[in-house]
């Protein structure tokens, strides 16, 4: 029986041990606290312009922004198009927070990002409150923008 339990302890741990590997820093520790300190800025009004079309729609669906959530946190969105125009993905872009910290590789490299949208598991984040940024832009050279705020426990 002894025996069992340690082959049942050996499995239980390289299981924890992968899930562990799979994850990935969106945000450090030394950036969320940078950010926590920075002084509160005032953002632009937005510049007033005319299109016929749309910029790109920009869905956020995970995670779920109505209530806290635990690390590691799982980012997904989804990107639409507007007036037959194509998705750029080149154009992609994701900031974090007021200081605008560029987390495009970071999230680029543990991805699956094509023309609908986007999904990455595992990314782990201190607790606390992030707001992050996405951008998109659609081969008619709009620019498609949402931001998103969550709190994680």
């Amino acid at each position: 029986m002894h025996r069992r339990a340690v082959i049942l302890g050996v499995i239980a741990s390289s299981y924890a041990a992968v899930s562990r590997a799979d994850s990935w820093f969106l945000i450090t520790e030394d950036e969320f606290q940078r950010e926590r300190l920075a002084p509160p800025t005032q953002s632009a009004p937005p510049s007033a312009t005319r299109t016929l079309a749309p910029s790109p729609t920009i869905t956020v669906e995970q995670p779920d922004t109505t209530k806290p959530i635990k690390s590691p946190v799982t980012i997904r969105a989804s990107f639409h198009p507007h007036g037959g125009a194509t998705i750029v993905l080149t154009s992609f872009k994701v900031t974090y927070g007021s200081l605008g910290i560029d987390i495009t590789s970071r999230i680029v490299t543990h991805a699956k990002l094509n023309e609908s949208g986007i999904s990455a598991e595992n990314a782990q984040l201190p607790s606390g409150h992030h707001k992050i940024a996405v951008q998109i832009a659609d081969d008619k050279g709009r620019v498609g923008i949402e931001s998103f705020e969550f709190t994680v426990v």
